[in-house]
């Protein structure tokens, strides 16, 4: 029944009750209903199929909110505020080649874990003069499953003479599965309003569905006079990832007409009727993070930990590596906690202890956490962090 309180399922066992009273109030007191009879047979055949029904009924209910829809119809209602399910992925990651000196080993080649996960190079791998070299790696099929620890790859699909052996020096990242409906609604209660709307939660949500942006925070002065350093009447997009052009396309596609769109940096963007517009946004603040690691080695301390060390600072920090691959690491507004890049280094294979200090200009290092505001991001680079 439905009522103000809500809609409350009639179950197999009350319908049954209501038949059966029914009956006796038509057919009399003494009627048999028992459940051999022609009659009770009736009458919990039709039972069992009205309890079918009120499921349906109570299912088609809890369809029609975001707390309590399934599949396809929270799908339907998340669209409402411009939102769609995360789809799977697949992860990805670099392995090291040892081969033949100066060989090139061709992109297609199938690696994989003894597990059986297994993953493809994106691109050729020329083999330097120790005959070592690192390529992309990308898993055969999405899932979290592609996920792998440091050093589980190891296995070569396809034999090739020209190479010896396979490694991932680091996890592989990124493989994601299917959004849940659970995931799906945690994400949908704290999302922007619909992204077709020209207000700045509009506006913020069309950014954060653009490619490679990865956080954005949309301000606004609606006053006459300048506020907190912005004009009057405008909006101001700060923006994290992305390429400067897809931001600003982005952000032309639903800002209101006549509005500033203020910001350090300035896009010019091409209407349909050749008109040129100027959209600004402004880039975080970075700051620059100097690590520096003192090891205490075990006997198992392999000839490249000291590079696999750096390597693991780099993905949880962000920054390129010695080859130019860049680790996405924090986002906007996430400190360097000093314990997590110890836990970091600890977990490394080989290493028994481990001494980490943080700096932010390079020359006064400490043990404290690296504190990031609003509008900025922590960053470092291959050469900003020392092991030794």
């Amino acid at each position: 029944m439905l009522d103000s309180t809500g809609f409350t399922k009639k179950t197999y066992s009350q319908l049954l009750d209501e038949m059966e009273a029914k009956a006796k109030e038509l057919f009399g007191e003494d009627v048999n209903t028992n459940v051999y009879t022609p009659l009770g047979i009736i009458i919990r055949i039709f039972a069992w199929f009205m309890a079918l029904l009120w499921e349906v009924v109570e299912r088609v209910y809890n369809n029609s909110f975001p707390s309590t829809a399934e599949g396809v119809s929270l799908d339907r209602i998340a669209k409402l505020k411009g939102m769609t399910r995360l789809p799977a992925d697949y992860a990805y990651g670099q392995i090291q080649i040892t081969g033949t000196a100066n060989e090139t080993i061709p992109a297609g080649l199938v690696v994989g874990t003894k597990t059986g996960v297994l993953f493809e190079t994106t691109e050729d791998c020329v083999l330097d003069a120790n005959g070592v070299g690192n390529v992309e790696i990308y898993a055969q099929e999405t899932g979290s499953a592609g996920n792998v620890e440091a050093g589980t790859i190891t296995e070569i699909v396809e034999s090739d003479s020209d190479i010896y052996s396979v490694l991932n020096p680091e996890p592989t990242t990124s493989g994601r599965d299917q959004e849940t409906d659970a995931e799906f609604y945690e994400r949908f209660k704290t999302y922007p309003e619909k992204k077709g709307s020209s207000n700045i939660e509009g506006i913020r949500a069309v950014l954060l569905e653009t490619a490679g942006v990865r956080d954005a925070v949309v301000s606004q002065n609606t006053t006459n006079t300048e506020k907190d350093g912005l004009p009057p009447h405008c909006i101001a997009p700060f923006v994290f990832g992305g390429t400067d052009e897809d931001v600003a396309q982005a952000i032309f596609s639903v800002a209101g007409g006549g509005i500033q769109v203020y910001g350090t940096t300035v896009v010019q963007v091409t209407d349909s009727q050749g008109t040129v517009h100027e959209i600004g946004f402004t880039r975080p603040e970075t700051i620059q993070v100097f690590v520096r690691v003192t090891l205490t080695k075990g006997n198992e301390f392999p000839s490249d930990g000291i590079a696999n060390v750096r390597r693991q600072i780099l993905s949880y920090i962000g920054g390129p590596d010695e080859t130019g691959h860049e680790y996405p690491g924090l986002g906007l507004k996430e400190n360097v906690v000093h314990a997590r890049l110890v836990a970091t280094v600890l977990n490394t294979p080989g290493v028994e202890d481990a001494i980490v200090e943080l700096s932010k200009d390079g020359i006064n290092y400490g043990q404290n956490n690296i504190v990031v505001d609003a509008n900025q991001v922590a960053k470092t680079t291959y050469d900003k962090v020392v092991v030794s």
